[in-house]
């Protein structure tokens, strides 16, 4: 009998081995762990449409790992701001998170633009521009008359001869116009607001604002920010998206720190006290480190790298995987000097290869929903529970053959006196059904919201930070993109420059960005350049007469078009050139942004009428997870109805029934609870059920087990088993429900309520019949 268990622990651990070497494997070749902390990560492409989806990727390339620094000089000293900016920058520069600081426009920087426009200056008017060479050509003379006689104007000689009606300048000096509040003072980005005067310093990062090396250098930023706001008096406010994901990591670390830890000294104290011995405490760590390690490093093989957020949940995995830990070691425990190991791992078995089942069926139930996320983390725990499941099957019967030197089971008389309580049909009928009847009516009183943003704690300094800098700058980050496609580049540009004149005209969006502002479709190119001929045919000589000029005024240059590959091609394209997507599917596409959030709904219905889509990120993943809050639902009850009928040929219909019914009324019991503390219900809730499930089908397969064995001994053992579990898991999840982020502590509160619900209903399972408690405990 002997060689059976050894053999079983051998393979287990040939298996193991195996895991080792992969984990050695991804250690050699990945460097340093794989961790994911981007929320992003945890989202699905938009399968139906590349093309939204190459929108989506591009603005967050581009946006997410950019920092913008505002300087203000409390005095309003200039001199000292400025000495200010030039500190901080060259500081930025010496800080290896980034990788390139601009403080500074160099005259070269701004002469690129007009170098790359001059040559088709004729081809370049703004919508104001056209509308007055359409209607009243004859105003362009009197502005350049006023222009020469404005002594700011700075309009010089070179200047006229090469653009006489001064129609460039006004060009270029609208696109300035765009970039919102920001003006280009003596080479420094300056916004003037109240009379108060800032500066703008832009970083580019040397990575991804995930990245846990870069998060880990803030200290140094913020050192460098203070050092330099007491030494010139000033303030430096900054937002970025790193900013928020560091207070994501730093948020979730904090989390897997507490909730791993709580439960760990739970398990320390629980353990201590019930079994008296290092030895059970030791097996329990051992199945619980083995299922985190399995998981974590398949996890990897299989994704590539593991996210926090599955990392998070996984600290919790521990109050679930110690349950058959704590059944095999309550067993030897209360055998005393009768124990065999082998002979206990035949009779927990069946309950345990049940449980585990049933658990699998709950958690790869999510493998269906479609976000990286939760497949990740259904994979995660499913891995983890098996890896204890064999753990405790093929190693616990060879570390664990002796008996244990304690042979009396704690409070085992108050354990007797409840299972006795639950041999009355009074109590085995009413207060099941009442606890039903009270769930059901709170859970008529949810109301849900699946914003994708309960998913991160965003800190309120922080967000102050970045609305103050969009004040300031009149530049914002959006979400939100208007998605344009056509069948040919200038066709596209066409419908860009139709869809930005109706936002313009519309008033109801504010600034925006579209390529069509800067490179105009060739259609409108030769309109324009017909427009300034006509201009220099019609208007040269009432210039001439009006400027005193007796010289004729140089021929206009010939069209040269302007195409997007040339503008993409030029450095000045840099900070705008993600707005074009290009050829995706056979069509080009490009997307507009917008400098602040407007109302989605008109956003939504201007896009329907103008042959374009509405994008944003949040909005589309928010509507998915109500869809698959709806179809985790439906999966639930086929779960539920799943489990029922492989329990039949075991247990036959009633008791098969009593031992669903308890899991179901606890997750009923934790929606309820939820929806009394006013938080709203959303996906996560409903995953909630899903582990509620799993973990109350095990208390009452135990339970029902029971029933089949000849004497019932062991029921106080089983009790004190459920209850042990049951206490690590409350531990887990009460923890988790003190997380800042809304969802992780809906989540928790949820399976908290629902976990104790599961533990008081679970002798329900049991038949009803005769029963004495052994003498034991006092």
């Amino acid at each position: 009998m002997i060689m059976k268990p050894r053999l079983l622990a051998l393979i287990w651990s040939l298996v193991l081995l195996i895991i080792l070497g992969v984990f050695g494997y991804q250690t050699s070749t990945k460097g340093a762990l794989p961790i994911e902390t981007n929320i992003l990560a945890l989202l699905p492409d938009n399968q139906q449409d590349p093309v939204a989806q190459q929108a989506f990727d591009n603005i967050a390339n581009t946006m997410s790992d950019k920092v913008v620094f505002v300087v203000h000089q409390k005095q309003s000293n200039d001199k000292e701001l400025i000495t200010a900016v030039d500190y901080l920058s060259q500081a930025l520069t010496e800080l290896p998170m980034f990788d390139s600081v601009t403080a500074t426009v160099s005259k070269d920087q701004q002469q690129a633009w007009g170098q790359y426009y001059f040559p088709a200056r004729a081809q370049l008017l703004s919508e104001k521009q056209k509308q007055q060479l359409t209607d009243k050509p004859e105003q362009q003379v009197q502005h350049v008359l006023h222009a020469l006689y404005n002594p700011f104007s700075g309009v010089t000689g070179a200047e006229l001869e090469s653009d006489p009606f001064l129609l460039f300048r006004d060009y270029l000096s609208g696109l300035v116009q765009s970039s919102g509040n920001i003006q280009i003072e003596n080479g420094y980005l300056t916004a003037t607001v109240d009379q108060q005067k800032y500066i703008v310093i832009t970083a580019d990062l040397a990575g991804s604002s995930y990245q846990l090396s870069l998060q880990q250098q803030l200290p140094d930023l913020l050192t460098v920010e203070h050092k330099i706001e007491t030494q010139f008096d000033v303030d430096i406010q900054h937002t970025g998206v790193i900013f928020y994901a560091a207070h994501g990591t730093e948020s979730a670390k904090g989390e897997i720190s507490t909730i791993g830890l709580g439960s760990l000294i739970g398990i320390f104290v629980l353990v201590l006290v019930v079994y008296r011995s290092t030895l059970p405490l030791a097996l329990a760590l051992l199945s619980i480190t083995t299922g985190l390690f399995c998981a974590y490093v398949l996890t990897i093989s299989l994704f590539g790298s593991i996210h926090l957020f599955s990392l998070v949940f996984g600290a919790s995995l521990i109050g679930v995987s110690i349950d058959y830990a704590f059944h095999f070691l309550t067993d030897r425990l209360n055998a005393g000097a009768k124990w065999n190991s082998v002979e206990g791992i035949k009779q927990l078995f069946p309950a345990i290869t049940l449980g585990l089942i049933t658990s699998l069926i709950g958690y790869l139930g999510m493998l269906i929903a479609p976000f990286p996320g939760l497949q990740q983390l259904s994979f995660f725990s499913a891995i983890g529970l098996t890896a204890a499941y064999f753990t405790v099957v093929c190693w616990y019967p060879v570390l664990a053959s002796k008996p244990s030197k304690y042979h009396v089971i704690p409070a085992q008389r108050a354990l007797s006196q409840w299972l006795l309580v639950w041999q009355q049909p009074l109590i085995r009928l009413v207060l099941p059904f009442s606890l039903l009847i009270a769930s059901v009516f709170g859970v008529t009183q949810a109301k849900y919201d699946d914003d994708i943003r309960q998913l991160q704690a965003l800190p309120q300094a922080l967000q102050q930070q970045e609305r103050e800098i969009k004040a300031i700058t009149g530049v914002g980050g959006s979400q939100q993109l208007l998605l344009v496609r056509a069948q040919t580049e200038d066709a596209l540009l066409q419908k860009l420059e139709r869809v930005s004149d109706k936002l313009e005209q519309s008033g109801d969006f504010g600034g925006f960005q579209s390529i069509s502002r800067y490179v105009p479709s060739q259609k409108t190119q030769q309109e324009n350049y017909q427009l300034v001929s006509d201009l220099y045919e019609q208007q040269t000589d009432a210039y001439q007469k009006v400027i005193q000029q007796k010289q004729a005024l140089s021929a206009l240059q010939p069209y040269q078009a302007l195409t997007i590959e040339g503008f993409l091609a030029s450095p000045i394209s840099e900070t705008v050139g993600f707005l074009w997507l290009g050829h995706i599917d056979d069509v080009f596409a490009s997307v507009i942004t917008f400098n602040q959030e407007v109302d989605s709904a008109t956003l939504s219905e201007f896009a329907k009428n103008n042959d374009a889509t509405y994008l944003n990120k949040a909005e589309e993943i928010s509507t998915l997870f109500a869809q698959y809050r709806q179809r985790i639902t439906e999966l639930l009850l086929m779960a539920y109805a799943a489990i029922f009928l492989l329990l039949l040929p075991r247990y036959k219909v009633k008791q098969a029934f009593l031992i669903v019914l308890p899991p179901f009324i606890a997750g009923c019991a934790g929606l309820a609870v939820t929806v009394l503390t006013g938080v709203p219900l959303n996906l996560f809730n409903l995953l909630a059920l899903m582990l509620i499930l799993g973990i109350g089908i095990d208390y009452t397969l135990f339970f029902a087990e029971q029933n089949k064995q000849v004497d019932n001994s062991h029921r106080e053992s089983t009790l004190l088993a459920i209850s042990l579990s049951a206490l690590t898991t409350i531990l887990s999840f009460g923890l988790l429900a003190l997380s800042e982020t809304q969802a992780i502590h809906s989540f928790g509160i949820t399976v908290l309520t629902g976990i104790i619900v599961a533990w008081l209903l679970a002798p329900l399972s049991q038949l009803t019949q005769p029963y004495t408690h052994n003498k034991g405990d006092k």
